[in-house]
């Protein structure tokens, strides 16, 4: 086989390495510009997800303020309830107090009276 086609068929293979590496780089470069397209919409779907999870906590936030302030404002109305009755109770007893004093001036003035 005369020199020139022996260069000629090395460089031939050359070029077809050369070429079978450039089909094997686009195809690794088509393949990482996908993964990153796919990895973009991730991070947009995370983004979403996570506005959507700050919101949620917020609101869970504002129930539980609230839910608080009820509380507060019915133990607030319980107390009052319990003064009242207290004060309700010493009223009671106050005139039941009377009532007996009364009672007894009324069986006293009988007593007079029938004497």
């Amino acid at each position: 086989m005369p020199f020139y086609l022996g260069a000629f068929l090395a460089v031939a293979l050359e070029w077809r390495a050369q070429a079978r590496n450039v089909v094997m780089q686009t195809q690794t470069l088509q393949a990482l510009e996908t993964r990153v397209a796919a990895l973009e919409e991730e991070k947009k779907t995370m983004g979403c997800q996570n506005e959507a999870y700050q919101a949620t906590l917020k609101l869970e936030q504002e129930a539980k303020e609230e839910a608080e302030k009820q509380l507060a404002e019915a133990m607030e109305l319980q107390a009052d309830f319990y003064t009242r009755k207290v004060a309700l109770q010493v009223q009671i007893t106050g005139l039941q107090g009377m009532v007996e004093a009364y009672e007894e001036v009324q069986k006293e003035l009988k007593d007079r009276c029938c004497e």
